[in-house]
């Protein structure tokens, strides 16, 4: 009987070394504050995720989420971000202003805005954010704008998608 446990065990142990799978996805909140007349966009990463695509990227060692960062973590993120990511509001590509980041545990948050927007008749989003690096990431955009909610799934073979008023 005990023959049979351990084999089933030894068998059971290389099977389960292909259930242990990492899932590559992040979030990106974007939100039209009319009464501000701006877009706020909030994106959340996992920190090595991010941080092993900006090392690859620019053949860099940088570890995020240390105390006392240099600035030029914030640089190598901006550049990052207007590589790989665009928002057209009404057919027009759009820039955005990089406010800041946030650490929480193994997450990290970036904020950007675009301001100066007083309607929204359309919005494309345009996201391949790590799919260099991981080519399983999936990224999610929640849309809240003119009172409709709506949630894109870009992947790479989808990195963009549209959405008219």
């Amino acid at each position: 009987m005990n023959k049979i446990k351990i084999g089933f065990i030894i068998l059971l142990i290389p099977l389960l070394a292909f259930v242990s799978h990492k899932y590559y996805i992040s979030s990106t909140k974007i939100e039209f504050k009319k009464e501000s007349e701006t877009v706020q966009i909030t994106m959340h990463f996992f920190i090595d995720d991010l941080q092993e695509t900006i090392n690859s990227t620019y053949n860099k060692n940088i570890e995020l989420a240390l105390p006392n960062e240099p600035k030029l973590i914030d640089s190598l993120i901006i550049n990052y971000i207007s590589k790989k990511f665009e928002v057209d509001l009404n057919g027009i590509n759009k820039d955005y202003l990089y406010i800041g980041k946030e650490y929480k545990i193994d997450e990290i948050y970036l904020y950007l805005e675009i301001k100066n927007i007083d309607s929204i008749n359309s919005i494309e989003v345009k996201n391949n954010m790590l799919m260099e690096t991981f080519p399983d990431q999936q990224n999610i955009i929640q849309l809240y704008i003119n009172n409709i909610k709506k949630t894109f799934l870009l992947t790479n073979q989808k990195d963009k998608d549209l959405l008219n008023f």
